[in-house]
């Protein structure tokens, strides 16, 4: 993938529905609030946050504007540029980074 190893954790888990995303079931939270924290409109899913989460929308227009769908098939998983500028959005945006690792309040605006 030509991804460092943090990068693809973060990839594979979202995938697997297992990461750090609230719409991602939890052990520790019974009644989890699934609503993405940034944009506040829908689930915080994987597909929400790479694809329509209005407050990730100018890094998702910049790096992923020919990215349309994350389904099995796409050319997003075969292709190296766009797994690249996967990598480098979620990176940008702290998609699915530990809660820990993200200050607050977060804008991925700032530096």
């Amino acid at each position: 993938m030509s991804l460092g190893k943090f990068v693809a954790g973060r990839i594979h888990q979202m995938r697997a529905a297992k990461g750090y995303l609230a719409a991602h079931p939890s052990w520790f939270d019974e009644n989890p609030n699934l609503t993405c924290p940034r944009c506040e409109t829908e689930p915080e899913t994987f597909q929400h946050t790479i694809l329509t989460c209005a407050a990730r929308a100018r890094d998702r227009d910049h790096l992923l504007k020919d990215v349309s769908s994350l389904g099995q098939g796409e050319n997003i998983w075969t292709d190296p540029h766009l797994i690249r500028a996967l990598g480098e959005h979620i990176t940008t945006t702290k998609t699915g980074f530990p809660p820990d690792m993200i200050p607050e309040p977060f804008s991925p605006l700032s530096p």
